[in-house]
């Protein structure tokens, strides 16, 4: 910010400094030509200076992000840190980027769940879960009722296990999170659970993925909970 703000002084003072070359006789319209000069180059060097900052940025963020999925990588046991390094080089992928993507799907299948949104349920469930779920939403349909689920943070994910046979790879997960939930009847009034009741609760799902596939999706085979 400091050097954004001393370019912007730079440019201005660059701008008055013109303005005035056509008001002075010709000893001060060299003053101020020479003035001219320095600020102009001020503000180059303001924005070189500015340019190398966001390389450095640049460069930082990407050595945030390997450093993160070191972190999670060192932090499993030898023959799963194998098997789930495996995966990632078999899938082009780093660790950080497949914890990452194991959060959005908990999250949006939560909320798809909640909101009976069977098409996004359909692409991130395995056929046999998928049908579990469609179980539970249309039994939930036919009595009226309505689940309200609010995320409320991922507080851990923690890898349990990794696996890869033949063309499929499976990443147990255990998810930590806490989270709202409550259902409501046809008249909106609650039935079960507490709007302002905050439970943390222990998810395990697996994670399963073709790797022969053109398909980049991950899809949750299992689900669990402790």
């Amino acid at each position: 910010m400091d050097i954004i703000f001393f370019a912007a002084i730079a440019f201005f003072i660059f701008y008055k400094l013109n303005k005035q070359l056509g008001k002075v006789d010709e000893e001060e319209k060299k003053n101020i030509e020479l003035k001219v000069v320095s600020a102009r180059e001020k503000i180059l060097e303001a924005q070189q200076v500015i340019k190398q900052q966001q390389q450095q940025q640049s460069s930082l963020t990407i050595e945030t992000d390997n450093q993160v999925s070191e972190k999670i990588l060192n932090s499993l046991d030898a023959a799963t840190k194998e098997s789930f390094s495996n995966i990632l080089n078999r899938t082009n992928i780093s660790a950080e980027f497949f914890v990452n993507g194991v959060k959005s799907a908990f999250e949006m299948i939560l909320k798809a769940f909640a909101s009976t949104d069977l098409e996004t349920l359909k692409f991130l469930l395995s056929d046999k879960i998928f049908k579990g779920f469609e179980s539970a939403i249309i039994q939930r349909k036919s009595t009226e009722k309505t689940l309200i689920t609010n995320l409320i943070s991922i507080e851990k994910t923690e890898i349990i296990s990794a696996l890869i046979f033949e063309n499929n790879a499976s990443v147990v997960m255990k998810i930590v999170s806490k989270q709202i939930n409550y259902i409501i009847d046809s008249k909106g009034q609650t039935i079960e659970g507490r709007k302002d009741e905050i439970n943390e609760i222990t998810d395990i799902w697996t994670f399963k993925k073709d790797i022969n596939s053109t398909n980049p999706n991950w899809v949750v085979s299992a689900t669990g909970s402790n």
